[in-house]
């Protein structure tokens, strides 16, 4: 079997404050690909200071990671990150996209992504599938992922097929054809990091959605590892 290499394209970093004790995205990425499967090699690329692969089949397939910022922001290197997102799918290479990664995508590819009258969604967040991944053996019923964010998808390209959902969450996750895979969850986030990016942002967040989010950060259990899992299977059904 083939062993991948993945590249994932960074949109933002851990702030000094709390990297210390947490480590940086490039230290959760390797850590939950590690647990997925320790044969994966992973290449990182700062797209925010413009570093791309040099061609396409540079990598096996890609990786968007979340961001702080949102994605109509007018920043150049997100509107670069559009237009690579438009080539990947034009070559139909193997892209995952989390969080941020979620939504730009969508945004490149003709669906919408907000910031929505609800506010932010924080903590662990459970949702039911309304459909497969063709690649994913025995696909759980439910699954549960922690979340931080206050924008979301809320209209899919014409080409996407939601897979996942729940009330707060309609659209969690989806996939475009077998080589987009796509969702607002965080498996490469510890309970910990969450609950001190959450703590950092209790004011913005209010009492009531911060002691909620504190609580299950603290007493629920995600599915990260399962989800990485099919991280994986995915890049590799599309690397056959």
């Amino acid at each position: 079997m083939k062993n991948l290499t993945i590249g994932i394209l960074l949109t933002d970093h851990v702030v000094p404050e709390l990297i210390e004790d947490h480590g940086d995205q490039t230290d959760f990425y390797n850590y939950i690909f590690n647990l997925a499967d320790s044969t994966v090699k992973l290449i990182f690329y700062d797209v925010v200071l413009d570093q791309y692969p040099n061609s396409v089949d540079e990598c096996d397939g890609y990786l968007i990671t979340g961001s702080k910022l949102s994605v109509y922001d007018a920043e150049d290197w997100i509107r670069k990150l559009e237009f690579y997102i438009r080539e990947l799918d034009k070559h139909k290479k193997a892209l995952l996209g989390v969080c941020f990664g979620h939504q730009l995508i969508v945004k490149a590819l003709g669906g919408k992504a907000e910031e929505v009258p609800i506010g932010w969604t924080v903590g662990v967040q459970n949702y039911k599938f309304i459909n497969t991944f063709p690649w994913v053996q025995d696909q759980k019923q439910f699954v549960s992922l922690i979340h931080s964010h206050k924008d979301q998808v809320t209209a899919l390209p014409k080409s996407a097929e939601l897979i996942a959902s729940n009330p707060r969450v309609p659209i969690a996750m989806f996939r475009i054809g077998n080589h987009i895979m796509s969702m607002q969850g965080h498996p490469e986030f510890t309970h910990e990091y969450a609950h001190a990016v959450a703590s950092m942002r209790k004011e913005v967040l209010g009492k009531e959605a911060y002691e909620k989010a504190s609580f299950s950060l603290k007493n629920e259990t995600t599915d990260n590892v399962e989800v990485a899992k099919w991280w994986v299977d995915f890049f590799r059904q599309n690397n056959q």
